[in-house]
């Protein structure tokens, strides 16, 4: 799992992205353990999963991603997602 450096983020978005994590967590689980082979790293369910969550406003996309790969989404696919949505 990659790790994320949250230390230079305002304390409010710290807390808001741990606790996006706890809540992500299944669904980060059940993405991880469902490989489709069509999307590598699972980008395409995290780009749909993403852009759900954050309505496409960009810096919800970020806290939304951060969350994920915090919860144990595959970072490559996460940065993948962002990049395509960008």
């Amino acid at each position: 799992m990659a790790q994320i450096n949250l230390e230079n983020l305002p304390a409010k978005v710290v807390e808001i992205v741990t606790d996006l994590a706890k809540d992500f967590k299944p669904i980060v689980d059940k993405i991880e353990n469902t490989k489709i082979k069509t999307t590598q790293n699972n980008y395409g369910q995290y780009m749909g999963f993403i852009s759900k969550m954050s309505h496409n406003d960009k810096a919800t996309m970020v806290i939304v991603g951060l969350a994920l790969i915090k919860a144990g989404a595959n970072y490559n696919g996460v940065k993948s997602a962002w990049d395509a949505l960008r």
